[in-house]
Parts: structure tokens; C-alpha cells; sequence
């Protein structure tokens, strides 16, 4: 049961009154009352009198007396409910007041039973919304012997912080802004919302406003489950006072944290996905997993998973991870792919992790050089549907007649066009006529030196063995993207731009050892596959929620619209280059993007696929205290939050205790 510290409003008028009355009230019953002598013949009949004479003889020991107890209970309840005691963080307390209200990710997690109000499928953030509009009304309600907040301020944080009502007394004002909060499945960072508190606290430069806003810190009541990512980078400023509320008791939860999915290169028609599924709980756990195509289930493990238990090691919480691996599916087309738990728990929003595959696509490549068969050969034995080789002359025919759309990728071998139009070009040797990429020698005897091995073009190509003898010098702006350097320069750039696509190597392969090895044929097939499928009607890089969509899209495309996960749709600004934004994007799920292109009627569509896959999110046990710096701030559950204000029952208990003192009295006068 967690209990509440006490804090008074106005201990020094409680104090007061109780050393005001008790000193008397004692003192009255050491007087001694003056009474006349009178002789009778028996004092048999006198021995209540005679108790009460020796009640009231001075420099006497105190007998006790039951009234004189009840009496004393009486002026103290009196006193204590003048001295106004609220319990702490529920009571009505003056000053400025900021309720922060956590939306995060584990704010959805499902509450049942005593911790949901005896209600079914209420959400954590439903709950910290009802108790936060509650203490608004206790806040600024008013009542007797009250101290009312001057004013209360609304906030709501994830990743990013908003300020839904600046301070205020209207409760209809707070209580709307409390309802606009929308749940969302981001991470949970606070500094921010600390910092907006403060901005709107403080003032260092009175000039430059009508009105000084006060100085003095407020209150922050914080709606949360505790599990606040920057907790530990925080303190709190002197005079800075938190009020925990802790929402939630529930605790099972498992994760999917990862997805992958490729088409392997020899069978392009079928995808193989991978997954991962964190278990922040520290007993071992199992789980069934399902595989969905475009929301439709094509697979099942077939036994429950094992998942380890999750660790304390050196101070860092790690949860149990397990890896999934599905068998390859037939799917050609273009694809939604979703993993996801089959079993409930009480966080739905993280049981599920997608990828964007895209189409199987057989290409077209069109091959110009001078007559070198190594690149030539090479292309030919690739997986593709069309392949053919012209003359740099050929080449600048076809342009100027406009009959480049036919071909998926253009491999410039050694040669350099007149012109290079939109499309997609692996550059090879010679410097291709590109805005942003300016040759101005050659080096020789070069190395790599820096490689960005993560990156696609380079899966199974390593360049360590590498050996250039002649290269050719170039400096690229920041349009372009090096991923191979050596310490002379760029070795190979890559440009990605709406209507542009383009992979530079800047030597021929023939002025190297590269031919000799098997990097240079992985080379040429990733760039071949990556510049195929660049700018294709789908996007394969996941992204998490917090952050923002931005696209290339053809130059002059227009009416963004975006399909949200929930189903209601959202503007998407597109500016005349083709650069879409939108975001930050709130809720994980499937994104549909749609825009219309130039000269065309029918919608294109881009597939955006967003997931939480923040194992640290997936933790929802709510934390019964926060560590704030030094401090250490005891957590009070709303779900056992009651009126704050203590003086109510204390004064009817003083009451209670007059009207007993008074029976009491009256029986014993009656004896």
C-alpha cells in the first residue's frame, strides 16, 4: 500500500488555536472550586463530590479522566483540520501548477482490473487523462479553507514535447485540452517538456515582454508510467516540486523489434524474411509468431518460440531477444510485410514490425563503352531480362531522340555523353557530365582507405585488396555521397536525386587489380539491383515514430496525401522540386503515401512502413518511485487517488469526538 506524506497549508493557525485552548483546558481542570462548608452526618453519599474536590484541588497529580481525554482529541482535531493537511500530490495547493501527461508508446498499454477502475480495455493514457482532468477541478475548484492554484498549464510528451494549454483558470479550457491528447507510439524523453515549463516560468529579459511571467518554480504533476527515457540526464531546479502519479500496474509484454526482408539475388521472385522479438519480463517466455503479405497471413511458426528472460547486467537492463528466420515466399509483386505475435499482451502497438519489399523486377541494362569486354561480359551474365551494348555515338542518338525509358540502368563504361538526361547510370572510369561532380586531375598508386561497408553497394565487395593505379581526381558537393575514399580523394559517389540516379567510380577497373577479384562482380551486380529498383514505387527503410517522412518525388508532383495507420488521412507538403515532408509521423503502422505526377491522372503510391522496435518502450512495468538526480520521488497510483484535502475529515472527527464528550457528560450527571 504506498502512503502518502502530509504537507499543511497553515500549520501556524493550527498551531495556535490548539496552544491556545489546550493550556487552558488543562489548567481548568487543576482549579480548585470555592464552595461553602456545611456539616452533615454521613459523607456516604458525597463520594462523586469528593472526586470532583479532589479534581479541582491545585498541585495535585492529574488523575486520569476520560473527558478530559476526549476533550483534549477534540481541540486537536480542531486544530489539525485549521492547519489544513493535503495529502501529497493530491491536495489543492497554491502557486502554479503544470500537468505533464506522458503519451507514449507504453501510455497504451491496456489496463484491466483494479488498476482500470474495474473497467475493460481502458488505456494507460485514458486513465492519466481522467486523473489529470480530475485534479484540474480540484486545482482550480475552490472550497472552504482552500488555497486554489493561481493557474495550471497543460503539457503533453513522447519524443517531442507540446504545450496543448498555456497557464490558465479556465477548467473548461484545461479539461479540452486534456481530451485533444492523441495517443501515439513514441519513445518517452521529458526534457523538453521540462524546458517548455520553465520557458513559461522564467523570464531573463523583462524588456521584451508587457509582462513579467513569475519566477517562482510551479508544481509539475506527471501522468506516467515512469518509464522515461532521460530520466537519469535530469534534476530538478531548487524550488522545483514533482508529483509522481503513477498510471498502470501491468506488466506482460513482448515485442517484435526487428524485420527484414530481401529477395535473394538468385531467385528474385521470392522473399526471405527475418525477425527478432525482445522479452522485457524476467521470467522466460513463449510466443507464436505470424507472417503477413499485404494483411494476409502466409506463416506460422510452427512451435512457440522460446524467448530468454531479460538480465540486469553491470547496471543495464537487457531483455531476452530471440531470432526468427521464415521460410522464402513466393511474392513478385511489391510488398507490405508484416511479423507479428499471435498471443495478447497488454502492449498491442509493438507486437508487430513491418518491411517494404519491393516488386521482382527482371531489368533491362543497356551497356555504352568502347569496346571493353570484362564489364560487358560480366552484365551479360547477369539475371536480367534485356540486355544490350552501343557506342558512346549511339548513345547521344538516342537521346536526342528520346529513347532512353526503355532501359532499367545505363552503364557508362569508360565514355562520357554529351549530356546525361534523367534515368540511371553506373559511371565507370570517366567522369560523367553531372551538376555538383568536377574533375580536376588524377592521382596514382591509391588505396582504400575508408569504406562505407554497411552500405548496399557493397554487400560481399569488400575493398580491402583494392589497388587503383590511376584515378581520376574529383570533388563532389554535398548532393553527393561517398562511400569509398582513399586519402587522395573519392573513389566511389553516389547521387540520388528525383529524376537522377547515379553510382561513379572514379577509375577504370582495368587501371586497378579489381577485375582479379570477386568483389568487382558483387560490386557490379548490387549497383545494377540498386540503381533498378532506385525511385520505385515503394520504400524499403523503416522508420520509427518521432521522426519524419521525406521523399524525392518527380519535379513539379502535386496533392501529397497520406493514408495514416488508424485510417484517417493528412496533407503531405510537396514543394516544386519534388521533396515531400510530413511528420512527425505519430502512430506506427503502414503509411500510404499518394501524390499525383506530372501529366498524369491516376494517384502514384509510396508504402512507408513505421515501427517502434525500441525494446526499452517494450518495458511497461510502471516504476513505483522516479530517481530524479538525489532525489527520489515516491509514486502514488491514480488508481487509489482519492480528494486530497484532509481537513474535512479531521474537523468531522473533531466533531465526533464533541458530541461523545457530551454523551459521555451527560450520562455521568445522570448516575
Amino acid at each position: 500500500m504506498t502512503l502518502a506524506a502530509v504537507t499543511w497549508i497553515a500549520p501556524v493557525a493550527g498551531a495556535v488555536l490548539g496552544a491556545s485552548i489546550l493550556a487552558p483546558l488543562v489548567a481548568l481542570w487543576f482549579l480548585k472550586l470555592r464552595r461553602k462548608r456545611r456539616a452533615v452526618p454521613s459523607n456516604l453519599l458525597w463520594v462523586r463530590s469528593l472526586a470532583d474536590l479532589r479534581a479541582n484541588a491545585p498541585f495535585q497529580r492529574l488523575r486520569p479522566n476520560f473527558l478530559l481525554l476526549l476533550q483534549i482529541l477534540a481541540v486537536l482535531a480542531i486544530a489539525f483540520a485549521l492547519a489544513q493537511p493535503e495529502a501529497e500530490g493530491f491536495g489543492s495547493t497554491g502557486g502554479r501548477h503544470v500537468v505533464m501527461i506522458d503519451r507514449s508508446a507504453s501510455m497504451n498499454a491496456v489496463e484491466t482490473g483494479e488498476a482500470a477502475g474495474g473497467e475493460e480495455g481502458v488505456t494507460r493514457l485514458d486513465l492519466a487523462k481522467r486523473a489529470a482532468k480530475e485534479r484540474v477541478r480540484q486545482l482550480l475548484g475552490g472550497g472552504w479553507f482552500s488555497t486554489n492554484a493561481s493557474d495550471v498549464m497543460v503539457i503533453a510528451f513522447g519524443s517531442r514535447a507540446e504545450i496543448r494549454a498555456p497557464f490558465t483558470d479556465s477548467i473548461a479550457a484545461l479539461e479540452g485540452a486534456i481530451d485533444g491528447i492523441k495517443p501515439s507510439d513514441e519513445s518517452t524523453r521529458i526534457l523538453e517538456a521540462l524546458e517548455l515549463s520553465r520557458a513559461f516560468t522564467a523570464n531573463d529579459r523583462p524588456d521584451e515582454v508587457e509582462t513579467a511571467l513569475l519566477a517562482d518554480p510551479p508544481t509539475i504533476e506527471l501522468y506516467s508510467d515512469g518509464r522515461v527515457e532521460d530520466l537519469g540526464s535530469i534534476a530538478l531546479r531548487t524550488g522545483e516540486r514533482l508529483v509522481y502519479h503513477r498510471v498502470g500496474e501491468a506488466s506482460s509484454n513482448l515485442a517484435v523489434v526487428a524485420v527484414s526482408a530481401e529477395r535473394p539475388p538468385d531467385a528474385p521472385d521470392r522473399i526471405q524474411v527475418f525477425a527478432a522479438v525482445a522479452n522485457p519480463r524476467t521470467e522466460p517466455a513463449r510466443a507464436t509468431l505470424q507472417l503477413a503479405v499485404n494483411g494476409t497471413v502466409r506463416a506460422l511458426t510452427p512451435e512457440p518460440i522460446e524467448i530468454p528472460a531479460a538480465v540486469e547486467r553491470d547496471g543495464q537492463f537487457i531483455p531476452g531477444r530471440a531470432q526468427v528466420v521464415f521460410r522464402p515466399i513466393e511474392q513478385a509483386a511489391n510488398a507490405a510485410i508484416e511479423v507479428a505475435v499471435v498471443e495478447d499482451d497488454a502492449l498491442r502497438d509493438d507486437d508487430a514490425a513491418l518491411a517494404i519489399v519491393p516488386p521482382a523486377k527482371r531489368l533491362a541494362v543497356l551497356h555504352v563503352g568502347s569496346g571493353s569486354f570484362i564489364v560487358r561480359t560480366l552484365l551479360e551474365g547477369l539475371p536480367i531480362e534485356r540486355f544490350a551494348s552501343r557506342p558512346v555515338s549511339e548513345f547521344d542518338d538516342l537521346v536526342a531522340k528520346g529513347e532512353l525509358g526503355a532501359w532499367d540502368v545505363i552503364v557508362l563504361d569508360g565514355v562520357a555523353p554529351k549530356v546525361l538526361p534523367a534515368g540511371r547510370y553506373l559511371a565507370l572510369g570517366a567522369p560523367p557530365p553531372v551538376e555538383g561532380l568536377a574533375p580536376y586531375g588524377t592521382h596514382r598508386g591509391v588505396y582504400a582507405r575508408i569504406v562505407r561497408d554497411e552500405h548496399p553497394l557493397f554487400r560481399s565487395a569488400s575493398l580491402d585488396e583494392l589497388f587503383v593505379s590511376q584515378m581520376t581526381a574529383v570533388q563532389v558537393d554535398k548532393s553527393f555521397q561517398v562511400h569509398a575514399e582513399a586519402a587522395e580523394g573519392p573513389l566511389v559517389v553516389s547521387l540520388d536525386r528525383a529524376d537522377l540516379h547515379l553510382v561513379y567510380v572514379a577509375f577504370d577497373p582495368l587501371d586497378s587489380n579489381w577485375p582479379f577479384q570477386r568483389s568487382f562482380v558483387n560490386f557490379i551486380a548490387n549497383a545494377v539491383e540498386l540503381l533498378g529498383r532506385a525511385g520505385d514505387a515503394v520504400t524499403g527503410r523503416a522508420l520509427a515514430p518521432g521522426e519524419a517522412i521525406a521523399m524525392r518525388l518527380p519535379a513539379g508532383s502535386r496533392d501529397g496525401q497520406i493514408r495514416l495507420p488508424d485510417g484517417s488521412e493528412s496533407k503531405a507538403d510537396i514543394d516544386k522540386d519534388g521533396n515531400l515532408s510530413y511528420g512527425p509521423v505519430r502512430l506506427a503502422g503502414l503509411h500510404r503515401v499518394s501524390y499525383l505526377e506530372p501529366g498524369r491522372d491516376e494517384r502514384a503510391e509510396r508504402l512507408v512502413a513505421v515501427n517502434i522496435a525500441d525494446a526499452a518502450e517494450a518495458r511497461i512495468a510502471p516504476l513505483e518511485n522516479l530517481s530524479i538526480g538525489t532525489k527520489e520521488v515516491q509514486g502514488i497510483s491514480v488508481a487509489e487517488s482519492r480528494r486530497g484535502a484532509l481537513w474535512p475529515w479531521v474537523l468531522a472527527l473533531g466533531l465526533l469526538v464533541v458530541l461523545v464528550e457530551w454523551w459521555w457528560y451527560q450520562r455521568q450527571i445522570r448516575l
